[in-house]
């Protein structure tokens, strides 16, 4: 199907930055949303960046759904905080992986300085972005949509939260057997709708074009 011109216009990601309550600056890559659609905030797994989302992120511009794909603090362009330049390897160490939910608080707050309603703020992430994603998701009651690449119980000292009332989608694939077990709990929770991949990890799954097209598919319906 062609890509219309707008929606071409809207493929182009803008790089921002902004700062978190806690003083770390995050960089994302921003694709605005075309009206009346949502934007989802999009989260890395561990040791990954905001880039992971790109080919994502374009598909969904595409058809008018806007992204804000962060760098969590310590990743990539996200490395000033508080204590200067760093990196994430320090924080199994001191416990700093639960405090990374302030970057996507911090996003929501930014997409709503641009104008972005609550109600067209949702959420989405991989791996232990995943997590992240469902507790500043549970705790914004007017969050439309959230998507689960491979989430966990807990990952890191970061637990999966669940709110009965958001619209959700969770992807594993069977060979993840921590993720794949804790969907196929959401499942049997009514708490999801899920889609089973054949292999990989987060945006490792994108990898099967059918798993692609459908993740795609099934966002782009509920961010519109």
């Amino acid at each position: 199907m062609p890509v219309t011109a707008a929606a071409a216009v809207l493929a182009a990601a803008q790089a921002v930055t902004f700062a978190t309550k806690d003083g770390w600056t995050i960089a994302a890559a921003y694709r605005p949303a075309s009206r009346g659609a949502a934007t989802i905030i999009l989260a890395h797994g561990v040791g990954s960046a905001g880039g992971e989302w790109a080919r994502f992120a374009e598909r969904l511009a595409a058809s008018g759904v806007g992204t804000l794909a962060l760098d969590l603090r310590g990743h990539a362009g996200s490395r000033r905080g508080p204590p200067g330049a760093t990196d994430f390897t320090g924080f199994d160490a001191n416990g700093g992986w639960p405090a990374a939910a302030e970057d996507l608080r911090a996003a929501a707050a930014w997409l709503k300085s641009k104008g972005v309603r609550d109600s067209r703020i949702a959420f989405g992430g991989a791996s232990i972005g995943a997590n992240l994603a469902s507790i500043v998701a549970a705790e914004r009651k007017s969050a439309p949509f959230l998507l689960l690449l491979s989430p966990a119980e807990n990952y890191r000292g970061v637990a999966l939260k669940t709110h009965r009332g958001l619209k959700t989608f969770a992807a594993a694939s069977p060979a993840d057997g921590y993720s794949f077990i804790r969907v196929k709990g959401l499942e049997a929770e009514k708490a999801a709708a899920v889609l089973y991949a054949p292999g990989g990890h987060g945006v490792q799954m994108f990898e099967d074009p059918a798993t692609f097209e459908r993740i795609v598919a099934e966002t782009g319906q509920a961010a519109r």
